[in-house]
């Protein structure tokens, strides 16, 4: 009986294809094997690695494989919410070549770079990070639907409902009051006088 190695070939250890993992809790494990020359990420059904998420655009951004070489580049096309690695967002049109261990962030869901090419050894590493400062170009917080992983939390709500109400109900029992009082003024003014 024969066993196959099949990260091994003759002696030889062949290279994994690179590929993305979604770590975003929503799809968190999921993995696009990274085969072809160009891969569309976006939320539309005709994209290659298709996201399903509210933050993600229908055609989001792009993964190109680099002539003579293994890894990929990563070009926004335009997205809504942008697009990150390592948390620097890039520009519509710019194009950012990943290394292994790099963060993906394509709206709000966060995909790791998985490639057995290190990089540069001599390049500087990547800070991981969002930058809250800068707003060029972003949307701002208020603008973002609160997509929480927990769902409203209904007995809260209730309590912030009720307290509204309470406060519009006293404010108008307050306001009758006043006309009330107002009235018995005057009429009291007027039957005194005659």
């Amino acid at each position: 009986m024969t066993t196959c190695d099949h990260d091994n070939y003759n002696g030889v250890t062949m290279a994994e294809n690179p590929k993305v993992i979604v770590l975003s809790e929503q799809l968190r494990g999921q993995s696009f094997e990274l085969t072809e020359t160009r891969y569309d990420v976006g939320r539309h059904e005709d994209c290659a690695i298709c996201i399903p998420d509210p933050t993600v655009s229908n055609h989001h951004c792009t993964l190109l494989k680099e002539n003579g070489d293994s890894g990929y580049t990563v070009k926004d096309e335009g997205s809504t919410n942008g697009t990150r690695v390592n948390g620097v967002r890039l520009q519509s049109g710019d194009q950012q070549k990943l290394v292994n261990s790099d963060i993906l962030q394509v709206g709000a869901i966060e995909m790791l770079y998985d490639s057995e090419e290190q990089g540069d050894a001599s390049a500087a590493s990547t800070r991981t990070g969002i930058n809250l400062q800068s707003t060029a170009g972003t949307t701002s917080i208020s603008d973002v639907p609160n997509f929480s992983p927990f769902g409203e939390n209904k007995e809260s709500w209730r309590k912030k409902k009720t307290f509204a109400a309470l406060c519009i109900k006293g404010a108008v029992v307050l306001l009758v009051f006043a006309v009330l009082v107002i009235i018995a003024v005057l009429l009291y003014k007027l039957l005194t006088v005659v």
